[in-house]
């Protein structure tokens, strides 16, 4: 049996980390002699394997920058009918919706023989437009983007979708009119809130990331509004001080940086120091119910039997946490399918709705309790 070359044990590991992700297009790799120390070889035999990707088209050195993973990496065109290829350029692919809308434009591009190719941003306004322009100036046929909101790139993306097929998934920035696929936020949050109330909950506590989402953030607006009507059609005074949160500096960073015990920890803890606290508190997102339990346990109560918790995504970590957290399932495989469909039909010449709406699926779990009519009188008295 043949002995492989050292180079080529190289070049297999790098090209399998970049067709998995964990290299992302457009990341820049590590340098020769990181990569010399990792596989233990000399600087040369690096040399050889990245010159045969670059070969390949795989990657490409930029001269004073580094080399980086090619944006067309894993396709080559030859003019033929089949050579399409897409652009998936996400947010944050750590985050359980943006890996599960992957999962959905996989599938979907593999179903209609397009190649794909996956961008991480990171939550890096300046990575995203870079990604953009690449994507531009390579010639992808359409580009399906779950867009950072905190510093939009709007300007530059409407840029970009006057010449090349464009979908957002989630929410649009601010100011770009392109076909946007997202799901029923506000009545999916209208009801979950009405459930609550239907368990006897009166005084229902809020937690969002910063009030200026409200605008900037379709999703987060929505889901608000449902909250907010969702006490209004009920009868029940809505209370800003049961509106918390997160702040900028949490807002910005990703949850897993900061520990998620952590996370929703001080905005929970703000709602518990009330003169008179929310029986039932709705979470933006479930990744804030670890840190709002956290905060129940630190201060001697219970939940559900003190405090119920609501979460949005359905993630996987519902089911981790105890209680088990009841959450509005959003279907993320499904909007990334929907995406790369309407991209499909975009390509084609065929425009969609502005914006097209998936129903989300409120779950429960056990982490809603009913209310007995004693909890309530504070509220009622008021009234």
């Amino acid at each position: 049996m043949s002995v492989q070359p050292k180079y080529r044990i190289i070049y297999d590991e790098l090209t399998r980390e970049i067709a998995s992700g964990t290299l992302a297009a457009g990341e820049r790799l590590p340098t020769e002699q990181c990569l010399a120390d990792r596989f233990g070889v000399a600087r040369q035999t690096v040399l050889k394997a990245l010159d045969a990707m670059k070969h390949e088209g795989v990657i490409t050195s930029e001269r004073g920058r580094g080399t980086f993973v090619a944006i067309t990496h894993g396709y080559r065109r030859t003019g033929g009918s089949g050579d399409r290829q897409l652009a998936f350029i996400c947010s944050n692919l750590e985050d359980s919706l943006g890996h599960r809308v992957l999962l959905g434009v996989e599938r979907a591009a593999r179903r209609i023989g397009c190649a794909l190719v996956t961008c991480n941003t990171r939550n890096d306004s300046e990575r995203e437009a870079e990604y953009l322009r690449r994507a531009r100036n390579t010639g992808v046929d359409g580009i399906v983007l779950l867009p950072y909101l905190r510093r939009p790139n709007s300007d530059l993306i409407s840029r970009v979708a006057e010449s090349i097929p464009l979908v957002c998934v989630d929410n649009a920035p601010p100011g770009v009119t392109v076909p946007l696929v997202t799901t029923d936020n506000q009545r999916s949050m209208y009801e979950a809130v009405c459930r609550l109330i239907d368990s006897g909950h009166r005084r229902i506590g809020f937690i969002l990331s910063t009030m200026e989402y409200l605008e900037r953030s379709g999703s987060v607006g929505e889901r608000y509004r449902g909250y907010r009507r969702a006490l209004e059609d009920r009868g029940i005074e809505f209370r800003p001080e049961y509106v918390a949160e997160l702040g900028a500096t949490l807002a910005d960073a990703r949850p897993r940086d900061i520990g998620l015990e952590l996370y929703g920890y001080p905005a929970m803890h703000r709602l518990m120091s009330c003169p008179e606290p929310p029986t039932a508190v709705v979470l933006l997102w479930d990744e804030l119910a670890p840190g709002a339990l956290a905060a129940i346990r630190d201060g001697r109560r219970r939940a559900p039997e003190d405090f119920s918790l609501l979460g949005f995504n359905d993630d996987e970590l519902c089911t981790l946490v105890t209680p088990k957290l009841s959450s509005v399932r959003q279907p993320a495989e499904e909007l990334g399918e929907t995406a790369v469909r309407l991209l499909e039909g975009l390509i084609g010449g065929v425009v969609p709705p502005p914006v097209t709406r998936l129903p989300n699926k409120l779950i429960l779990r056990d982490s809603i309790a009913t209310m007995h009519t004693e909890h309530c009188q504070g509220d009622n008295a008021r009234k």
